[in-house]
């Protein structure tokens, strides 16, 4: 049961309460937010952080960054709210509760776009600018940071005057990192990065987002060493730096999936659409006129994924209630730590080959995290055979899922 209405709950009403309750099995780095009429209610700021602290730390300090985009004028995004909701989605679960097509087919999507010009304020923790609270050290201890990339574009963090290491990807950690200094760490739609790094340069320095959007400015956050009088970092958010790869980061150890062992089940992906159409597809089909994907619990599950949008558009894909293991980016084995991960960023023309156990029932969304995306077709299910929801889709809650 993961929030997504009409598919694992209905919608929770005004006025009406909804109990989670689950033991916390995965400590990491993991981020909560609504899905019904995602893109109106995430950009009307309806998430949040979720950590799950590790039983001993490693670290001194914690601190965890949500970052995040939002649009200046009001009325325009207002506009693409209601363009977005013009999607009919009310029917996601009409594969299993006998809906029409006529019922779930997409009611405008032919004639709408979405601009991402107009979200033009980049934040961290809902602030931009100065008005982001600076990170206080101590020389010596041991800092980790939380990034976490809850809106729809990828941004490239860059950690000023220390050497640090990525020690998990996703809130799953990694095998022996490596110290790197000067890398920007590129954090696509709900990814997650979390960096430490000792304090043993005492001043003022910035971590802060690189890129020339007009909002890229306002996503840096002061690191600020207690007691210290050294003078202020300056920013360089223009410069060009390489980008932080994890397909030979780390030290390689053996992972619970190979490319060349035997599959219950091997899986296509083909992910395609552009943003002038506003429509996406998984396998040629929108959800929800999708088939979905029926898994028995204990499957091992290979996933090729493969972005053939013409429009070059990323497509960070984001599946529910598992984590997969990275094998390979277009045809290139992972060399380094074994890589867990729950969302996987797809530039255009990438290839990327994942696995999973199936040892979660359930109804499961597979869907782009570019929530735009999503709202225009790009989500799959993972259905398991014998799963039987244990709940009644109610036609009169607007279940309006994204």
């Amino acid at each position: 049961m993961d929030g997504i209405p009409g598919v694992t709950q209905n919608a929770v009403q005004p006025g009406e309460t909804f109990t989670y309750e689950f033991t916390a099995t995965h400590p990491g780095t993991y981020m909560y937010h609504t899905h019904q009429e995602a893109v109106s209610q995430m950009d009307k700021g309806l998430y949040g952080s979720f950590i799950v602290e590790p039983k001993e730390k490693t670290y001194d300090r914690d601190y965890t960054l949500m970052l995040d985009e939002w649009m200046s004028n009001q009325e325009e995004s207002d506009s693409m709210s209601e363009d977005m909701s013009g999607m009919d989605h009310s029917n996601m679960s009409g594969m299993d509760n006998g809906a029409s097509s006529e019922e779930a087919e997409h009611s405008d999507s032919e004639s709408m776009g979405h601009d991402m010009s107009g979200y033009d304020i980049f934040t961290m923790n809902g602030k931009s600018g100065d008005a982001i609270e600076p990170l206080k050290v101590k020389e010596g201890e041991t800092v980790r940071i939380r990034l976490a990339n809850v809106g729809y574009m990828s941004h490239n963090i860059h950690l000023h005057g220390h050497k640090f290491k990525v020690v998990a990807i996703d809130g799953q950690e990694l095998n022996m990192p490596k110290e790197i200094t000067d890398e920007l760490i590129a954090i696509a739609p709900g990814e997650r990065y979390d960096i430490e790094f000792t304090a043993d340069n005492p001043g003022e320095w910035y971590l802060e987002c690189h890129g020339d959007m007009e909002g890229t400015d306002g996503m840096k956050a002061l690191i600020q060493y207690e007691g210290s009088n050294e003078s202020k970092d300056q920013s360089n958010q223009s410069e060009s730096l390489p980008i932080f790869t994890f397909t030979n980061y780390g030290d390689a150890k053996n992972g619970e999936f190979t490319l060349d062992q035997e599959y219950d089940i091997e899986y296509t992906m083909d992910l395609n659409g552009n943003d002038m159409e506003n429509v996406f597809t998984i396998n040629g089909e929108s959800f929800p006129n999708i088939d979905g994907l029926n898994v028995n619990e204990g499957d091992l599950i290979k996933v090729i994924l493969v972005n053939n949008s013409p429009e070059g558009v990323d497509h960070p894909m984001h599946l529910h209630g598992h984590f997969f293991q990275v094998l390979s980016k277009n045809g290139q084995p992972i060399e380094g730590s074994p890589i867990m991960k729950d969302t996987i960023n797809l530039k255009l023309g990438d290839e990327y080959v994942v696995a999973f156990k199936a040892n979660n029932p359930g109804n499961w969304l597979f869907h782009c995290h570019d929530l735009h995306h999503a709202t225009a077709g790009m989500v799959d299910l993972i259905k398991y055979e014998v799963f039987q929801p244990n709940f009644t889709p109610d036609p009169e809650v607007n279940n309006k899922p994204e």
